[in-house]
This record gives structure tokens, sequence and C-alpha cells, in this order.
């Protein structure tokens, strides 16, 4: 039997943190590394990666909780909506 994990809305400004920690790493360690910044293609990859991160952060940060983000999107069926 899985856990039923239950979220609250701290969890939506914990996802942008960690969206923005690892845009932030990826910009460091990937974006400005010299052989990916030398291989266009790399770099595209990359940036890729980053816009992708970049519209997450935005998505989940148009939220206030995270009932609204179950209204819109649902939630996998181990995850609830924590009673606060």
């Amino acid at each position: 039997m899985s856990e039923v994990r239950k979220l609250n809305d701290g969890h939506v400004h914990e996802a942008i943190d960690r969206i923005d920690v690892s845009i932030n790493y990826l910009q460091a360690a990937l974006a400005e590394h010299a052989l990916i910044s030398a291989v266009e293609n790399f770099d595209y990859d990359v940036q890729a990666a980053i816009e992708i991160l970049a519209d997450l952060y935005q998505k989940i940060g148009s939220f206030e909780s995270v009932s609204e983000i179950s209204h819109k999107y649902g939630l996998k069926k181990e995850y609830v909506v924590a009673n606060t």
C-alpha cells in the first residue's frame, strides 16, 4: 500500500525556491562551462532546460495555494491537500 502524502501551501513556495536554485546551478555549472558554451547544440540544450524550468517557476508561482493547483491540474492519487 502506498503512503498518502499531504501537501500544504508551503510546498508551493518551496517548489519555486528549488526551481530557482536549479536554474542558478544550471547557469553556473553548465551554461558557463567552456565546452558547452563552445558547442552550439550543447548550449542550446542547456538553455532549453533552463527555459523549461523558468516556465515551471512561473506556472507554479502564479498560484497561492496547493488547493488552487489541485483544482487546475489535479494531483496524483497518493497526494492530498492537507487541511490547513
